[in-house]
């Protein structure tokens, strides 16, 4: 039964957590609160510790605090029960479960700083939604370390497949007065002084702890290979509390230069001054200084910001290949073909196809290099131009050139090849911006055919005739895409790519092809070029990217 000078000091520290509360110093009341709590547990005390809790977002320690609430203290009043039990239906969605598997039995696990037991666990392990550090721990075994993401309602399961120690040392801890005490080492509850036992070579934190406020601050043992290390410590009663909950949870937690553990550390200091320091990979650390005074239970939230410099940061670079196609609109190959469809003419919209393959070597940055290969095919008919045929070369007849018009099918086919610079940003949706360049090397082939007049003012009607002419050209081809991860190494992508060809030497119309051109002989088309010097396509792409 506690005594009355115990309720008194218990009634003092309530009081104070009352007034924290209306200050909406909610960390500050907790620690009120549940030092009254240890000192004379009441209901008044227990419901706002909860509400403290459930403020501070630390759901699953007010999920298990408002359902002590309702177990313990059945005659709530009216409105107390029915915020306690709407509390506890909505914390329920907020907190999820650890299931931890495949440990040794008897191996103890700590959950974000907390001790939750031992393997196999008798209830499941509560957590608050959000990101865990778990620790598993048998002497004789390396520890397991990982964290977890756990969803509101969820459970995330944890393989915890101990490895027996391959190199080892032992150590041997005594409290210095011969008391009977706790001895935690890395937050792991390994015995009682004298303790001795076999863990893993290098650094770890020891500390013992006993009833109520008797125990050490985290002392640092170095274990050498197949060596004892003796550990002495003092036990004495620690007058404060200290929680670090640092962001990353992953963070080492540092106690005045003694480090205590990754994610949240909780445990019992000296009164005076503390030095904490938080670092973590890839953020820049932070260093604060915490002043304890007898009875403080205090709480230091900390959120590391990120080291833009930092390598933890930046990707590997990686090898992709990408293969894309499309369909090709080419709106006018041009040249004087293009330019004699005046009234009367009709000039269809060029529509082919094109693919490339892309080989890049990308850098962690984002930015690119690499080779590309492709095709490109497109056809485009252009109807009663204007055309004249003239006299040919040796034959007898037409006296001279026959006004008419021509209807030409006009094909490209070419391969390409050349280098590309590229930019990919984004992870989930990436965007990739490409520009690349080379040599096309193919055909024109033009199918044509014609209506004249000859010199008796007859129609003449010439067969069709075929031209295939190679031609050469430089390519640049800007392009940006879309895309969407379908697993960690395969993108889907959509996206545009324009091709600008710039003919090199432009094609032209072969005049020893003849033609006939009725009562008048012979006859040929002039040499004009087939193309213009400058083709431009715009293709919408859809690809698909490995990563190696």
């Amino acid at each position: 039964m506690p005594s009355a000078e115990a309720k008194e000091e218990a009634r003092v520290h309530f009081s104070k957590g009352i007034s924290l509360v209306k200050e909406q110093a909610w960390a500050a009341a907790l620690a009120e609160f549940l030092v009254s709590i240890d000192l004379f547990p009441t209901r008044s005390a227990l419901f706002n510790a909860s509400l403290s809790y459930q403020k501070l977002q630390r759901f699953d320690d007010a999920l298990d605090s408002y359902e002590k609430l309702l177990r313990d203290y059945p005659n709530l009043p009216a409105d107390d029960k029915v915020t306690a039990q709407k509390a506890v239906a909505e914390l329920r969605g907020r907190v999820g479960t650890v299931d931890v598997t495949d440990a040794e039995p008897g191996a103890s696990i700590v959950i974000s700083g907390q001790s939750r037991g031992e393997f196999p666990p008798v209830a499941a392990l509560r957590v608050g939604a959000g990101s865990h550090v778990v620790r598993v721990f048998k002497e004789g075994f390396e520890p397991y370390e990982t964290r977890v993401e756990v969803a509101g309602g969820q459970t995330a399961r944890v393989s915890a497949k101990l490895k027996k120690l391959t190199d080892s040392g032992r150590l041997k801890v005594t409290e210095r007065g011969g008391l009977t005490v706790d001895v935690l080492v890395d937050n792991v509850v390994v015995g009682q002084t004298p303790w001795e036992g076999l863990i893993g070579v290098g650094p770890h934190t020891v500390l013992l702890r006993g009833k109520g406020k008797l125990g050490t601050q985290p002392a640092s043992a170095v274990v050498k290979s197949q060596q004892l290390t003796n550990l002495s410590l003092a036990a004495e009663d620690l007058e404060a509390s200290l929680r670090v909950d640092p962001t990353p949870v992953s963070a080492t937690v540092a106690i005045d230069a003694i480090t205590v553990g990754n994610g949240v550390w909780l445990g019992r200091l000296k009164t005076g001054s503390h030095k904490v320091e938080i670092t973590a990979d890839g953020f820049l650390p932070i260093s604060k200084t915490v002043n304890l005074t007898k009875g403080a239970r205090e709480i230091v939230k900390v959120e590391l910001e990120r080291d833009p410099n930092a390598a933890f940061w930046q990707k590997p670079p990686k090898i992709a290949f990408e293969f894309s196609a499309g369909v090709a609109f080419v709106p006018t190959f041009g040249g004087p073909l293009a330019d004699s469809c005046g009234a009367g003419c009709s000039q269809s919209l060029g529509i082919g196809a094109l693919g490339f393959a892309h080989g890049t070597y990308e850098l962690g940055s984002g930015f690119g290099f690499g080779a590309s290969v492709g095709y490109m095919f497109a056809v485009q008919s252009l109807n009663d131009r204007t055309a004249q045929l003239f006299p040919y070369a040796g034959a007898d007849g037409l006296p001279g050139p026959q006004d008419g018009t021509a209807t030409d099918e006009i094909r490209l086919s070419a391969f390409l090849g050349g280098l590309h610079l590229s930019y990919r940003i984004g992870d989930v949706f990436p965007v990739l911006l490409r520009l690349g360049a080379g040599a096309m090397v193919g055909q024109i082939r033009d199918e044509r055919k014609g209506q004249f007049v000859d010199s008796t003012g007859g129609p003449v009607t010439t067969a069709p005739d075929d031209d295939i002419q190679q031609i050469v050209s430089v390519y640049i081809d800007p392009e940006v895409k879309v895309g969407f991860k379908l697993a960690d190494n395969v993108t889907l992508s959509g996206g545009v790519q324009a091709t600008m060809l710039i003919t090199i030497q432009q094609p032209t119309w072969t005049q020893t092809i003849e033609a006939d051109a009725g009562n008048d002989g012979l006859g040929t088309y002039p040499a004009d070029p087939l193309v213009g010097q400058f083709i431009f396509g715009i293709a919408p792409t859809v690809g698909l990217r490995y990563d190696f």
